[in-house]
Formats: structure tokens, sequence, C-alpha cells
């Protein structure tokens, strides 16, 4: 529909020669989210195109637009209001985000306008004057035993690396033991840009994985050419590299989630590393997610796109099966010469010693860090951060928790204990369930355990790393580096061993995506170690994810867990979609489909700022996921038109079900 806005000022005639163009306003109201038809002077006519920044009036008061289209067959009769002005001297948004922006919200069942303020940063006036040469540098190819650690590797390099016309590789790559990620990032890359013309995006979850690609490109490559695009820059400088990307001024974009839009000219490569990381999920609606961003735009644009992981997620293991990508993974040569020794707890460890199993950290695992730290850095992986950061009561069990519903912890030695959310000191707690005021620890944090090594390891240096406080790399020399998931340094030469606690506690989260995430996790860990050396894990040898990670065989993990997921009629083989509101709305929005669907719950999800909350799952077969994503976003809509329903989110394809 382009209708025109109902306060629009009738113009004097004369003035229907002028052009018309269509806009979207930037406006989180959602049945405002469709084009509104204006005219453009004479004055602006040669700064107006499609993708351009304006000022439009809309309900008496100046707002921000994008303009989505040019002569369109209005159906508007009368006069229509003109664009007041334009902002910036060219267009942000190209002929190729622009579709990639629409097809985002559709799927996502969102708005034009909250995708875009993703797509594109917020204008720097003072960053558009910086100058900006075309890009010619080139760099040089890769080796040419580049990727051949890998099955078909080989062959996936020459394919990207062409510039004859074919059909896109779509390729899901599962991390090598004992090697560098970003090295076979660096080299992927170096195939599409030692050619004359091309570009490519690589799209990690955080500002230090950035800086672990450029570093591997730092002795060759063109700082001029290359742009980074990472939600930590300051305001002026993202908008200047995002102008120099839009500009032509770049061969290759390293960014995190949002570099996904990157208006590259030519893009022939997108490359998605850690595709489970939560980093890569936009925290605001409509929640998308990097790598599946990636995937719509391989397929409108026609580029190749390769996704790699430590381990394997479900999602992109769905895409082998179903032919739409191949899947590379390590040779088994390799595996064999540089996998790691993994140990984990087996019969004969809990015959031999009965606490093994329920031991934070069994004999096995002591006797592992006591020997290899001899030779080198030992890495500690543990499930949190902090002192103690779950408690529960000592008589019954309950979890301790504030008044405010925030679960209570120890941030340090000998203190009371605090509220993780309000920040309340709770030194009058008593349990709610049996009154008992005696406290216990549910988990032990990375400052915990440093403080346990280094009473075991006293001639040891014991390092943290970990959200507040994190360590990129390590020397070779003998010390013993405790890290969270996710801030584990690398080590010069590898770790001499790799120690994984909380295996438990990470497989017992109530998440669909436990078992995977866990398994991502202790991969990612295990991969630093150096060729061959040992990994001791807290958790039995008869779990998959442990024997997966024994076997260095992350596609049988998720293929396995893609197939209970399937017969469960869970996603990947099923799409659903999180509806959160009241549970009468979330009824009145679930009447209006016409789609086939299983409506799960709505069960109670409070929230400390709406205790009476709800939560209902929509669950549709995977061909219908589509068709769901569009009638939720007409029902939001249509609700939000009548002005008195209340709102309810929705969240297609969340992480946690």
């Amino acid at each position: 529909m382009t209708d025109a806005p109902d306060d629009v000022t009738r113009r004097p005639s004369g003035r229907g020669a002028d052009r018309i163009v269509q806009v979207r306003i930037d406006s989180q109201v959602p049945h405002l989210d469709r084009p509104f038809d204006y005219t453009v002077p004479e004055a602006l006519a040669e700064s107006v195109d499609v993708g351009s920044r304006v000022r439009v009036r809309f309900s008496g008061r100046l707002v921000n637009a994008i303009v989505v289209a040019l002569d369109p067959d209005s159906r508007h009769e009368g006069q229509l209001r003109a664009i007041e002005r334009v902002m910036g001297p060219e267009p942000v948004v190209t002929e190729e985000t622009l579709p990639l922006i629409r097809a985002v919200a559709e799927r996502w069942a969102g708005t034009f306008s909250d995708v875009l303020r993703s797509a594109v940063p917020p204008r720097h006036a003072r960053a558009e004057k910086s100058a900006v040469t075309p890009a010619a540098w080139a760099a040089e190819p890769p080796a040419e035993d580049a990727w051949s650690q890998y099955v078909s590797g080989a062959a996936l390099i020459r394919r990207v690396g062409s510039p004859a016309a074919g059909a896109p590789v779509r390729a899901v790559w599962s991390m090598a033991p004992a090697g560098d990620w970003s090295a076979d990032v660096a080299a992927l890359v170096r195939s599409v840009i030692c050619q004359p013309e091309g570009t490519a995006i690589v799209v990690v979850p955080d500002a230090s994985d950035v800086e672990r690609v450029r570093a591997q490109l730092a002795a060759e490559y063109d700082a001029k050419a290359v742009a980074t695009l990472s939600a930590d820059m300051g305001p002026e400088r993202r908008y200047r590299e995002f102008l120099r990307v839009l500009r032509g001024g770049v061969r290759l974009v390293v960014g995190t989630r949002g570099s996904v839009f990157a208006p590259a000219r030519d893009l022939r490569l997108v490359v998605v590393w850690d595709d489970s990381d939560d980093a890569l999920i936009d925290p605001q609606a409509p929640y998308w997610n990097a790598r599946d961003v990636a995937a719509v735009r391989s397929h409108l644009a026609g580029c190749h796109l390769v996704v790699g992981s430590p381990a394997r997620s479900v999602v992109t293991q769905q895409w082998v099966e179903s032919g739409w990508a191949r899947s590379v993974e390590p040779t088994r040569d390799v595996v064999r010469d540089r996998g790691p020794r993994v140990r984990a707890i087996t019969e004969q460890d809990e015959a031999r010693d009965p606490a093994a199993a329920a031991a934070r950290m069994p004999h096995t695992a002591w006797e592992a860090a006591r020997t290899a730290v001899v030779n080198g850095p030992v890495l500690v992986q543990v499930a949190r951060r902090g002192y103690v950061p779950g408690l529960a009561c000592q008589d019954c069990r309950t979890p301790a928790r504030c008044s405010c519903g925030g679960p209570l912890m120890l941030p340090g030695r000998a203190t009371t204990p605090v509220c993780s959310w309000c920040g309340a000191i709770r030194g009058d707690w008593h349990c709610s369930s049996c009154h008992g005021s005696r406290l216990r620890a549910m988990s032990v944090g990375a400052e915990r355990t440093v403080e346990e090594i280094g009473r075991a390891f006293p001639q040891v240096p014991v390092l943290a790393s970990h959200g507040g406080h994190r360590v990129l790399t390590v020397p070779g020399d003998p010390a013993i580096v405790v890290a969270t998931p996710g801030a584990e340094p690398v080590a010069d030469g590898g770790y001499r061993a790799v120690l994984l606690l909380d295996a438990r506690s990470m497989l017992s989260r109530p998440s669909l995506d436990a078992e995977e995430d866990a398994a991502r996790r202790w991969f990612a860990a295990a991969g630093l170690a150096a060729p061959s050396a040992p990994v001791v894990i807290t958790a039995e040898n008869s779990l998959a994810p442990v024997q997966a990670l024994v076997r260095w065989d992350a596609p049988w993990l998720a293929a396995r867990e893609l197939g209970q997921r399937a017969s469960a009629g869970l996603p990947p083989a099923t799409r659903m979609a999180a509806l959160v509101g009241s549970g009468e709305d979330i009824r009145a929005v679930t009447q209006r489909l016409r789609t086939p669907h299983r409506l799960l719950g709505p069960l109670p999800d409070p929230s400390p700022h709406d205790p009476d909350r709800q939560r209902g799952l929509v669950v549709v077969h995977r061909r219908e996921g589509q068709t769901l994503s569009r009638e939720l976003a007409a029902i939001t809509m249509t609700r939000s038109a009548e002005g008195k329903a209340r709102p309810v989110h929705v969240h297609m394809d969340p992480r946690s079900v």
C-alpha cells in the first residue's frame, strides 16, 4: 500500500509534474512500516536517489526516512507533501543491501526501520568530508598447501578464488585440531582479494577476533583497502569506515555482526566464524542472526558463503543434509596426528576413586596439570566468572534469591551475599522454603578457581581471563591460565594441557542448545592445545558430546542432535516463533493465524519490569516458516493500528526454548 500520510497538506495546483518517490519513515510503530509517497522539489531532484536519507514531514513533525523507490505507480489521489531536505551527499543503502534489509525484516517478522538501524550506522557529518580513493590493492595468493588439512579444502580455495562465473559455493567448515582458524580465514580471503576485482566480508563475534583476522594479513595488506566495522567503535570512526566501504575504497571488510550488511561492491565471499556464538544474534528486535543473514545475502547476491565453527551447529548441519551447503572437515590423518588426547571420567576412575564423578577437579586433571606445566602453559576452562557466582540453601538446596528475584552470589572471599541483579547486600538472607540461613556454593567461578590452583601450584604463575579482564595471548612459559568460555588466550606453541572443568553444569543447562553449546566451547578450548597434548574433561566418557570430542568428530554430534530434534519436531526441523506478552494477548494473536501450527504454552516468563509476563511458542513445519513470519508481522501491524491491544513481541527462531 502506498498511501500518503493522513495529515498531508494539499499543495497548490501545478506541482503534479514533480517526481514522486516512496520512502520508509524511521518509526518503531508497526502499522507505519510501509512505503509512503512524497514528491521531490526541483531543487532536490539531482540529490534524491534510491537509498538517500531524507527528512519528511509526517504527522506534523519532521522525521528521518529512506527513499526506497523512484517514480512508483502511485495510487494516491490528490496532492502529496514534498520532501523537506536530503541528508548527506550520497545514498547509504545500495541496490544490493535494500532487498537484503527487506528480506531480513520479512524473515524475522520485524520492521524495515529496525533492520535499517543495524545495517546503516548513524550519520556523522564530519566523517562525510573524508576523501576515499578506489581500492587498487591485491593480496598475495594463498599458499599452495592452504586448507590441505581439510577434506576437499584445496578444491574449496580454488572455487572461491575463481573469477569464472558459476554457482556460488556454500560450505560449512569444522575447525581442525591444533590449528588457527584466523589463518584459515585469511587463506580464504586471499583467494578472493588476490584477484584484480572483488571484495570479501568476514563476520566474527567480537573485536578481539577482528584483530586476529587483521593480524594474519598485517604483513602484506594495505590498511587503506581493509575496513573494520565493529560495535565498539566511536560514531565518527564507524561511519567513516562505513563510507569507505560504500564508496568502493576497500577490498576486505572485517567486523562484528553488523558488518554482514556492509555495502561492499562486487561482493564475492562472505565468511562467518563461530556461528553459534550469542554475540552474532542482534539483541534488539527483530533478533536476526548474522549466520542466517549471510545465507540470505548469499542467495540474493549470488556470492560464496563459508560458515565455520570450532565444532558444528545443528542449523548448518541441516544445510549440509539438505544439500544447500557442503561439509568441510579435517582429514582423519590430521586428526590422528594432531588431535588432542582426550581423557574423560570412566568406570575405572569411579571404581578407583568414588569421588571422581562428583569432584570438580578429579585427580586425573591435577596429575595432567602437574606434569604438563613443567613444559609450558596449561589452560583451565571454567563455566563462569566471579568468585562464587551461584548460592543455594545449605539445608534444602533451594537456589538463594534476593527479594527482587535475582540470584545471590559471593563477589569475593569472606564477603556477604550480594544480589547479581540489583546489587543489594543480603547478609540477612533466609530461605523461602525451609527458612534456613546457611548458604552453600552451587558453582565456583574463575576467581575462586585461581585461588585454589594458586595454593596447589605455589611456584607457578596463575592468570585469569574472563569478560571483565580478558587476556589475548600468553607466552610459551610455564603458567596456568584459568579462563571462561570464549575468553581463552592463544598460547605460543599451544597449551601443553587443557582441563575442561564444570562440564556437567554446561550440559545440564535447561536449554535446547545446551549440548551443542557445550561441545562448541569444549572444541574451542581443546583446539588451542598443542598437537597431541592431553585434554581432561570432567564428564563421563559415555556422553555423546564427550565421544565427539574424543574422536574430534563434531559433524557426527551435530547430525545426531539434528536427527533427535527432527523426531521431536523441534528446530531447525521446524520453525518456531516465541510470543512474549500477556497470556490473553498471546492467545489472541495465535487465533488470527491461518498457518497450521502448534501453540506451546503460554507459560509464566516474569521479568523485573513485568512480573506477569508470559511466553508462548508457535511451531510450524519448516516450509511454512516464511508464511508464519509474514502473518505475524501483518497481525502485529493490525493490532498496532487498532490502538487498543497490548503489544506482543515476536522472536523468530529463538535460541532459548
